[in-house]
């Protein structure tokens, strides 16, 4: 059974992410609903790919209240504080291609991929939630 607060992030995602994150992202979902700590809060989720280019969406990126996360199924995960952000940039695309996700912050600068139809809506709601931490000095 998932978690309320994961339950209601996929609810409120649109169908076709719904689907990727519910099917070909199922194994990361369920490591992030079982290990997740339960006093963090997600608020919005994404189905990703490991890399912009030639990579299946197999992956996710998951916005709580304190930071970004993205699981691979290996499973791999890598973290980032929502304070540590610096830059957090989507490529233009459509529903159905994989496009640039790119994560600056302060320990280093990634290169995921996301769906062309979401990553400009997760994108703002990425930063919007960072620059809440930082005013609330999270």
């Amino acid at each position: 059974m998932l978690r309320s607060d994961i339950a209601k992030a996929i609810e409120e995602v649109p169908s076709f992410i719904r689907d990727q994150i519910t099917g070909s992202c199922a194994s990361c979902l369920d490591f992030l609903n079982a290990h997740l700590a339960e006093d963090e809060v997600v608020s919005q989720l994404s189905s990703a790919a490991p890399r912009w280019y030639d990579a299946p969406i197999n992956s996710l990126l998951v916005l709580t209240d304190r930071r970004l996360i993205f699981i691979a199924p290996a499973p791999q995960v890598v973290g980032w504080a929502l304070t540590a952000l610096t830059k957090v940039q989507v490529l233009n695309g459509s529903a159905g291609q994989v496009v640039g996700f790119h994560v600056h912050a302060d320990g280093g600068e990634f290169q995921l991929g996301i769906d062309g139809g979401w990553g400009s809506t997760f994108e703002r709601s990425v930063k919007h939630a960072a620059a809440v931490a930082v005013l609330a000095n999270r």
